[in-house]
């Protein structure tokens, strides 16, 4: 579970990649542009972290000064690094957990091309026990987390949001898909859509 964190900031760095992490979820990256090697060391120096973002459109990595900014979703995760390794090629290595989610009030960008952002941290979901119909999706994502490489990941096989959060993560479907999940505030509902993309994919089979 996300650690208790009072969030007093209202600024922060943004990552934005092309991939969706709730909060709760893990996620392993490799940095190696300098702007975010930056971001990285003065997150870990000042025991702080940074939002996660998925790209709408957009490359990821800025190649020139001309190049414009990837467009960006406006609801992201708070993440938290929670291990890093230096390899011997000079890349960073680190672990993120996600926290807390929050939506994007205004952003700005710094000379070296790093976006940072006023935001409002969102209200935590309320939990509740998955219900007796939905119990499959727990059983698809116990499947899933036996095939799927994952890193350490712990769940709640009766909690509707530790469900619908890792399901979401791993279910090979569309980022915008996984966005769209992010930003319900129901577990429950989630649920639903997640029902609903489970059985459309198989039709699709």
């Amino acid at each position: 579970m996300p650690s208790q964190v009072t969030y007093l900031m209202d600024e922060i760095c943004l990552f934005p990649l092309p991939l969706v992490i709730f909060p709760g979820g893990k996620l392993p990256l490799q940095i190696f542009e300098k702007r975010y090697i930056d971001m990285i060391r003065s997150c870990l120096k000042e025991d702080k972290g940074f939002g996660v973002l998925m790209i709408e459109s957009g490359d990821q990595v800025i190649q020139n000064e001309d190049q414009a900014s990837p467009l960006i979703a406006s609801c992201g995760t708070y993440c938290r690094i929670i291990d890093f390794n230096q390899q011997s090629n000079g890349l960073l290595e680190i672990i993120l957990e996600g926290e807390r989610k929050f939506s994007v009030l205004s952003q700005s960008e710094s000379i070296d091309r790093l976006i940072s952002a006023q935001v409002n941290f969102l209200d935590l979901e309320t939990d509740s026990a998955i219900p007796d119909d939905k119990r499959h999706l727990a059983d698809l994502l116990i499947d899933l987390s036996s095939h799927v490489s994952t890193m350490d990941l712990v769940f709640d096989e009766e909690s509707a949001l530790d469900v619908s959060s890792r399901l979401s993560e791993l279910l090979p479907c569309a980022n915008f898909f996984k966005q769209q999940m992010l930003e319900l505030k129901s577990p429950l509902l989630r649920l639903e859509h997640l029902e609903d993309q489970v059985l459309k994919m198989q039709e699709d089979l």
